[in-house]
């Protein structure tokens, strides 16, 4: 009797797997789209290509707002860009505020497996509760408070560069140095430690790692495709020993990056718990004028919650974990993006230092106040336009989680020359957003959408921005997503840019190295090495003093 339930399971197993990975028509067929170059692999190899900014290019120019692509064991796979069709993949619910489109599954699992379940790598009820617990902190009179303690590392930033420079150094890897001052920021804001006294031309081991993760991960990404059938079938217990016998010295490079980040993670909780206990700190922060720094704040409202909203151990050393991970590794590849089209248009960053001095000539000691740092027009709109063409994290996958339909803003015409408004999804069916396409389209931004041109900013945009409704909860950009899994700390990170390119500019002219051959890396977070192989973030720059 055992033989045949056996037989009859293995049985089912294999015609459900058939069924699975059997060719079908897709449902998108009449849609353009580029050619799969693999039944196996379809488009995703494409897309995760560290040099393939010319394929997600052609998503845009050549196949437009919607159009057809291939997962896995050729699944039929949709590109978006619309404006009302990303309404409804970013913001849309089913019942009991679950979303109708969810962040895919082996992307959490990837998640989990670095940090822990933090607000990366949860769904539902338990993400909820995090988000609760974290978007206070993160409110524009706490982060107002920390002001002083950014222009308190921005200083030391500003005078380990300049010692650099007047040593006669033929440059400055700018990428590391906004890499160091990054983690000192978070540090000493979100922390109240000091992680780089950003004295020296040295580095600290936290922050080499954290800029590592993401190329690490990327090293990988050929077989994170892999990794979501496999996980599943690994015990958890056993996941850990598989890894440290595999004889890769990608797979083993990312251990060490991942055990690294937890190691501090988890010291760092046990030093901030220790010292709030210790600490007599009224636990409702809200009515503190003090400046605490966040994982204080942090603590304090999750001791505060209710039992219903107050979250475990684990997940707050995850919290920090991902903090951590976030503050310095997307914003120090903002300011750099930054630096690099201040140096390649030399009026632009004349114009911007003319503001900046402007401004601090009006303060003692030089630092403009938050409100009117924040509100200075021209280094919003280098910042706001930097933030627009280079979207820092372009890899936006989501998955269906029920049967749906997308309304477009506009209708495409088909392959068969009809005209369509309405596409079907079905439940299961994987959807990728195309955020660095939706900044510069130009129905939207208007026919120079591509082009880096701060100036736009400065006065009244197309009535198409406003009118095109754009999801993201930053300036009608979907730099930082939008909806329930929105960057929580993207306030914190424009004030990050704004301190630190303010004191940059207003110190130091920054010019390309004609001999530095630079490229972008595709990637979760986008980074810069020097030539394709590069491993190590790195972005050296002429840097000179400002007279």
């Amino acid at each position: 009797m055992l033989h045949y339930i056996v037989v009859a399971c293995f049985t089912y197993i294999l015609w459900k797997l058939y069924r699975w990975m059997s060719p079908r028509k897709s449902p998108f067929e009449n849609l353009y789209g580029p050619p799969s170059p693999s039944w196996l692999t379809g488009n995703m190899l494409q897309i995760y290509d560290k040099q393939g900014w010319d394929f997600h290019r052609d998503l845009q120019t050549k196949y437009g707002p919607v159009s057809r692509l291939q997962g896995l064991f050729g699944k039929p796979m949709l590109c978006v860009y619309d404006p009302a069709a990303m309404n409804t993949i970013v913001l849309k619910d089913m019942e009991q505020h679950a979303p109708l489109f969810e962040e895919i599954q082996w992307f959490m699992d990837i998640c989990i497996d670095t940090f822990g379940p933090g607000i990366l790598s949860t769904t539902g009820e338990t993400h909820r509760k995090q988000r609760k617990l974290l978007n206070p902190i993160f409110a524009p009179r706490n982060i107002r408070l920390i002001t002083p303690v950014f222009y308190e590392v921005a200083h030391r930033l500003n005078k380990a560069i300049g010692t650099l420079v007047e040593s006669g150094a033929p440059e400055v890897d700018v990428a590391r140095y906004m890499g160091r001052a990054a983690l000192e920021l978070i540090g000493q804001s979100a922390l109240g430690h000091c992680f780089d006294p950003l004295t020296e031309d040295g580095h600290h081991p936290y922050a080499e790692v954290l800029k590592c993760y993401v190329p690490a991960l990327s090293a990988l990404s050929n077989y994170t495709q892999l990794y979501r059938f496999v996980r599943p079938l690994i015990p958890a217990v056993l996941r850990r020993p598989i890894m440290n016998i595999l004889p890769s010295r990608r797979v083993k490079e990312l251990v060490r990056v991942i055990d690294t980040m937890h190691e501090h993670a988890v010291r760092i909780y046990l030093e901030k718990k220790a010292s709030v206990e210790s600490s007599s700190l009224d636990k409702t922060y809200e009515g503190d004028e003090k400046a605490k720094d966040i994982a204080t704040l942090l603590l304090q409202a999750n001791a505060g919650a209710s039992k219903e909203d107050a979250i475990p151990e684990d997940e707050l050393i995850a919290q920090l974990s991902i903090l951590i991970f976030a503050a310095t590794d997307t914003t120090s590849n903002a300011m750099t993006l930054v630096l690099e089209c201040l140096a390649k248009n030399a009026q632009v960053q004349d114009k911007l230092r003319a503001e900046v001095i402007e401004a601090k000539a009006r303060h003692e000691g030089g630092e403009i106040p938050y409100d009117e740092l924040m509100s200075l027009p021209y280094l919003d709109a280098v910042c706001s336009e930097t933030l627009r063409v280079f979207a820092l994290a372009p890899l936006r996958i989501r998955e269906a989680q029920g049967d749906t339909t997308l309304t477009l803003s506009r209708p495409v015409i088909g392959k068969d020359g009809t005209s369509i408004s309405t596409i079907p999804v079905a439940k299961g069916t994987l959807v990728f957003v195309a955020v660095q396409a939706a900044n510069v389209n130009p129905d939207v931004w208007g026919p120079d959408a591509r082009e880096w041109r701060p100036e736009r900013w400065l006065h009244a945009l197309p009535a198409e921005v406003a009118e095109a409704k754009i999801p993201g909860v930053y300036t009608n950009l979907m730099t930082f997503w939008g909806g329930g899994r929105s960057c929580v700390g993207f306030k914190f990170a424009q004030l990050e840019m704004k301190v630190i390119i303010a004191g940059l500019i207003s110190n130091f002219k920054f010019e390309l190295k004609p001999d530095a051959q630079i490229v972008w890396n595709v990637s979760e977070v986008i980074y810069p090495t020097v030539g394709t192989g590069g491993w190590q973030p790195a972005y050296p720059m002429k840097v000179s003093m400002v007279n």
